[in-house]
């Protein structure tokens, strides 16, 4: 793989990159948008400077691709970290509530009929969704951090693994007696370094795929993920560790130790959002040269599914689908029963076609025309730049000339997974977020299909266009 003729115009990229900004530009230029433009303009002028340092940095370091990632997820990581107003993005005051109780030493959250009794310095940060920013006259962020405490609605019941990182930030602002903006910071940050690092040495250890693992570990979406109080950083952070083992073992290093890993990361983001549990049935793609191993991979699968269907027996009530801690919650649905569900579909099951239909035609809007990273500060998203970068990355996956080709019935295997995974998550969310007898599927979002989005390169790819080509 000729990586060199990749970057080596840079001036070229450079050139495109200075274009996309004035995309950027035109498609946000609003009366309402630049009214008072200047820290718009003083963002942009920071954006524009430091992608194109990163695109120079690239071009002179043009064989080391895993440097070149992680610079591009720092750099522009830490602009979501600063830049982007506190609690925009969706479920994260549950997710800093979970990463706050996590650093006062409860791993779980305890309901009350009043909600989860907690300190309540970061309250102030729901200021957000009335528009004010840390730049604001009347912003409170910067309250010192106390053990005042008080009600707060709901967190989520996920592992209290995924928040231990979120948790870390929150402590090192207390213990430097920082302000409370700053532990919503640092808990940010934590996760980006986290996942920067990951997708760093996952990208240099990788035997194959490098190029492909560097793209979609820099995807604008998960990037954004990794910069946020929230578990998508850990569950992305993982994937791509499944990701990388998953092309060892293909490539032909195939022992206990990289099975393990392979199996274990794969359980540790089931145990969060339970369709991911079909990951772990990528090994079928493996030929097995050592037919102990073959064996051991098979118990591990069924380990694995087992483990997590135990976890989630209980009535469906997973944490990937419902607040799991029954407390005040003004969010929560009503009308939503699992069993109930089911049944409306036993005596109407012709409701399938329809919620099939419903499932196909919502890709435009889950992925382009509502695919928006902030739901609660009134950003609207930009089509344009989310359908310019849709088709970069179908056409990436489908014409790129990777140095890894599968045969098709190993792509079929991973277009089953890639399927199974996906209507998994369509049907998970009816039964148990969608209100009773409702034909449109409600609370999914693009967000949950990262994982297996990372597999579609190897699923599609023709291998037509190559480095000097592009």
């Amino acid at each position: 793989m000729n990586v060199k003729d990749y970057f080596g115009n840079y001036k070229g990229c450079m050139l495109v990159y200075i274009l996309f900004i004035l995309i950027f530009v035109f498609a946000t230029f609003t009366a309402e948008n630049f009214a008072e433009c200047t820290n718009e303009v003083i963002f942009i002028v920071i954006t524009t400077l430091l992608g194109l340092g990163v695109i120079y940095y690239s071009s002179r370091h043009e064989l080391e691709l895993h440097k070149v990632a992680l610079v591009m997820i720092i750099v522009f990581g830490l602009l979501m970290v600063f830049f982007t107003p506190p609690f925009s993005f969706l479920d994260e005051p549950a997710h800093f509530t979970r990463a706050e109780l996590l650093s006062e030493g409860s791993l779980y959250p305890e309901a009350t009929e009043k909600g989860i009794y907690i300190n309540d310095y970061y309250f102030i940060f729901q200021q957000s969704f009335n528009g004010v920013t840390i730049l604001s006259e009347n912003n409170n962020y910067n309250n010192p951090i106390t053990d005042h405490k008080d009600y707060w609605e709901w967190a989520p019941d996920s592992p209290f693994y995924t928040y231990i990182l979120s948790a870390l930030g929150i402590l090192i602002a207390k213990a430097l007696n920082l302000s409370a903006i700053w532990a919503l910071y640092l808990s940010r940050i934590a996760n980006l370094i986290l996942y920067g690092a990951v997708a760093y040495f996952m990208i240099k250890i990788i035997p194959k795929y490098k190029l492909a693992l560097m793209v979609i570990s820099t995807m604008p979406m998960c990037i954004v993920q990794a910069s946020f109080s929230t578990y998508d950083a850990f569950i992305l952070t993982f994937t791509l560790i499944i990701i990388t083992y998953f092309i060892k073992m293909y490539s032909g290093e195939v022992n206990a130790r990289n099975l393990a890993i392979f199996f274990v990361s794969v359980l540790l983001i089931s145990l969060i959002k339970e369709p991911y549990v079909i990951l772990a049935f990528l090994p079928l793609a493996i030929r097995f040269e050592d037919e102990k191993l073959k064996k051991y991979s098979i118990i591990a699968m069924l380990a694995v599914f087992i483990t997590i269907a135990l976890t989630t027996s209980y009535y469906l009530t997973s944490p990937f689908t419902t607040t799991t801690v029954e407390t005040y919650n003004t969010t929560t649905v009503s009308n939503i029963s699992f069993v109930g569900q089911i049944r409306f579909i036993q005596s109407n099951p012709l409701v399938i076609v329809t919620l099939i239909k419903d499932m196909l035609f919502s890709i435009p809007h889950l992925f382009v025309l509502k695919s928006n990273f902030f739901h609660y500060t009134g950003y609207k998203g930009i089509k344009l730049i989310n359908a310019l970068y849709v088709l970069f990355f179908i056409g990436f996956s489908i014409f790129y000339k990777t140095d890894i080709n599968l045969e098709k019935k190993e792509r079929m295997i991973l277009a089953a997974i890639f399927l199974i995974v996906y209507v998994g998550i369509y049907a998970i969310f009816y039964l148990t977020w969608t209100p009773l007898g409702t034909t449109t599927i409600l609370g999914v979002q693009s967000r949950y299909f990262l994982p297996v989005i990372a597999l579609l390169p190897m699923i599609v790819n023709f291998g037509k266009i190559e480095n000097k080509e592009l």
